[in-house]
C-alpha cells in the first residue's frame, strides 16, 4: 500500500520523546516513505563493527600461540611434552598460572574500564571516546607484540583489554545512533558478527604464520600478535571519515550540526521522515533533561527487577563456559590426541556461521524461549561430551575424539544462536531510556568480570584433577539451573516497545514471577490470535 500523505499533522506531533525507535511506527505515513540506507551510514556502521573484530581477534589470538614452541621457548616455559589422552603429562601449576594471566588479564582490563565508558561517551561524545579507545589499544597491542618478559606481555594484555572495554561499550551505541530506525536491529548485529569473524580470523592467521614461518625463534608469535595493530590501523583510518552521532550532538547543544549530520547520513530522499527523526531526537533530549538519573536509581523499586535481569544475563552468558574454548581450545584438543589448530579453526567457522541464525531467532522466536532452549541443549551436549572423555580412550579410539569435537560444535551453535547476541541485547533493552547507559555499563562490567573468572580458571582447571571433563560438568550444572531461573525470573521482551518495558518489571515480586511463568503461554495465544504483523507492536 502506498504511504499516506499527511498534510494537517505537524511533524512534532507525530514523534515521541519516549524512544528513538518510535519513528519506525510513523514513517510509513509520510509521502516519502521509509528512509534509505546510504553509503555513508553503511561505512560508519562497518567502521564501528571493526571494534568487534578487534575484540574477537585480540581475545582469541593467544589461543593457539600459547601452545607454540617458539612462544614457550622465548618465555622460558616448558615445551608441551609428547603424548596425549588421560595419562598425558600436564603443565605444572606455575605454568598454568602464567598462561591464565596472559589470557585472563585481557577481560580483567575490559572489566576495569567498561563501567566508565558510557559516562565518558556521554560527556565528550561517542566519536572522541572511540578515538581514546583506539589510542589506548595501540599502546597495549604494541606492548604485547614487543614484549620481552612475561610481566610485559601481561601488562600489554591488561592495557589492550582496557581499550576494548571502552570500544565494546561505545561501538554498539555508535552504530545504533547512526542507523535508521527500521534497520537499527540488523545493523546492530554487525558488532556481534565482527566479534565472531575476529575470532575466526585469528585462527586462520595463526595457521598461515605457523605454516610459513614455523617455529622461528622469537618472532613467529610476534607476527601473529602484531596483526592486531594492522586491524587497529584499519579502524583508525576509517574512523577519520566518520561523524559524531546526531543524538549526542543534539544533547551537547550542537543542534545545527546534528541536523546537518543526520541529513547527510539519511540522504536527500525521505526528507519528511528525516525531519521527524530530528524533531524526535530533540524532544527526547529535552525529556532526558527533565528526568536526570544516577546509579542509585538502578536499584529503586520501579526498576530493581530490571537491574536483576540486566546484571544476571551476562553472568549466565559466561557460565555457558564458552570462553573455556574460545581461549584454550587448541591446547585442549591437542591434549586429547586431536589436531588443535584445525579443530579450533573449524570451531570458529561454526561460531561465525551460527551467529547469522540469531538475526532471526531473537525476534522471530523470542529472547526468553531461545535462551531456555539453548541452555537445555548446552547442558545436554556438555554432559555427553564429558561422558565421552571419561569412558573412551581417545589415544586408542580417535573416532571418539572427533565425536567429542562434534558435540562441542553443537554446543557452540547453541551459544551463538542465543546467548552470544542476547547476552549483549537484553541488558540494554530492559531499562527505561533514562537509565539505559548506566545500566548497560554495569551489565558490561559483569560480563567482563565473569569472563575473566572463566578464562583465568580454565588452564588451572584443565591441569588439575578436574580436567576438561570436570569443568564441562560444572558449566552443565550451571545451565541446568539456568532454565528454571529464566522461566521464573525473566519476562519475554520480544516485541515489547521500549516505553512499555518499565511496566514489565514494576510489579510486586510474587506477581512478577507469576507473570513470567505464564509469559510464554500467553504470548503464544496472542500470536495465534493475531497473525504475523498484527501481533507486533
Amino acid at each position: 500500500m502506498a504511504p499516506l500523505e499527511v498534510e494537517s499533522t505537524k511533524i512534532e506531533d507525530m514523534v515521541s520523546a519516549r524512544s528513538l525507535g518510535s519513528i519506525a511506527n510513523v514513517e510509513d505515513a509520510f509521502k516519502s516513505g521509509k528512509q534509505k540506507m546510504t553509503f555513508y551510514v553503511i561505512f560508519a556502521c562497518i567502521t564501528g563493527a571493526i571494534a568487534g573484530l578487534l575484540f574477537g581477534f585480540d581475545q582469541n589470538i593467544f589461543n593457539m600461540i600459547l601452545a607454540q614452541e617458539d612462544f614457550r621457548t622465548y618465555f622460558k616455559l616448558p615445551l608441551l611434552e609428547g603424548g596425549c589422552g588421560p595419562d598425558a603429562p600436564k603443565d605444572p601449576a606455575w605454568v598454568a598460572n602464567k598462561l591464565s594471566m596472559i589470557n585472563g588479564f585481557y577481560p580483567l582490563g575490559c572489566a576495569l574500564t567498561a563501567p566508565f565508558a558510557g559516562a565518558i561517551s556521554d560527556r565528550i561524545g561517542r566519536y572522541k571516546t572511540l578515538w581514546i579507545g583506539m589510542l589506548v589499544f595501540f599502546l597495549g597491542a604494541s606492548i604485547q607484540t614487543g614484549a620481552n618478559s612475561h610481566g610485559m606481555l601481561v601488562a600489554g594484555r591488561l592495557i589492550a583489554g582496557g581499550s576494548v572495554g571502552v570500544l565494546s561499550a561505545v561501538a554498539p551505541v555508535f552504530i545504533s545512533e547512526l542507523s535508521p530506525a527500521h534497520l537499527r536491529g540488523s545493523l546492530g548485529t554487525l558488532f556481534q558478527l565482527g566479534l565472531t569473524f575476529g575470532a575466526l580470523f585469528s585462527s586462520i592467521w595463526c595457521i598461515i604464520i605457523q605454516k610459513t614461518v614455523g617455529d622461528a625463534p622469537g618472532y613467529g608469535w610476534r607476527i601473529e600478535a602484531g596483526m592486531q595493530l594492522v586491524i587497529g590501523l584499519l579502524m583508525a583510518l576509517s574512523l577519520v571519515f566518520c561523524p559524531e552521532t546526531p543524538r549526542w550532538l543534539a544533547k551537547a547543544g550542537y543542534t545545527d550540526k546534528a541536523k546537518a549530520t543526520l541529513k547527510k547520513l539519511r540522504g536527500k530522499e525521505s526528507k519528511e521522515v528525516t525531519e521527524a527523526e530530528i524533531a524526535e531526537i530533540l524532544a527526547e533530549v529535552e525529556a532526558e533533561k527533565e528526568t536526570p538519573a544516577g546509579i542509585k536509581d538502578l536499584f529503586t523499586k520501579r526498576v530493581r527487577l530490571a537491574t536483576m535481569v540486566a546484571l544476571s544475563i551476562p553472568i549466565l552468558q559466561q557460565l555457558t563456559g564458552i570462553n573455556m574454548y574460545m581461549t584454550y581450545s587448541a591446547t585442549i584438543y591437542n591434549n586429547l590426541c586431536l589436531d588443535g589448530s584445525l579443530l579450533t579453526l573449524m570451531q570458529n567457522v561454526v561460531n561465525f556461521l551460527a551467529t547469522f541464525t540469531s538475526l532471526y531467532l531473537s525476534d522471530g522466536v523470542g529472547r526468553k524461549k531461545i535462551l531456555m532452549i539453548a541452555s537445555s541443549m548446552i547442558c545436554l551436549f556438555l554432559v555427553i561430551a564429558s561422558i565421552v572423555l571419561w569412558t573412551v580412550n581417545l589415544e586408542l579410539h580417535p573416532a571418539g575424539g572427533y565425536a567429542y569435537a562434534g558435540l562441542l560444535y553443537l554446543y557452540t551453535i547453541c551459544f551463538a544462536m542465543a546467548w552470544g547476541p542476547n547476552g549483549w541485547i537484553i541488558p540494554t533493552e530492559v531499562y527505561p531510556l533514562r537509565l539505559r547507559g548506566k545500566g548497560a555499563g554495569l551489565a558490561t562490567f559483569n560480563n567482563w568480570w565473569f569472563s575473566f573468572i572463566v578464562i583465568y580458571t580454565t588452564p588451572l582447571g584443565i591441569n588439575s584433577p578436574l580436567g576438561p571433563a570436570g569443568l564441562m560438568v560444572i558449566y552443565a550444572v550451571c545451565m541446568f539451573v539456568t532454565v528454571p531461573l529464566l522461566h521464573h525470573l525473566m519476562p519475554e521482551t520480544k516485541n515489547v516497545p521500549l516505553e512499555e518495558m518499565e511496566a514489565k518489571f514494576d510489579k510486586p515480586f510474587k506477581q512478577y514471577v507469576e507473570a513470567n511463568k505464564s509469559d510464554l503461554r500467553q504470548r503464544k495465544k496472542e500470536e495465534d490470535n493475531y497473525p504475523s504483523d498484527q501481533s507486533k507492536v
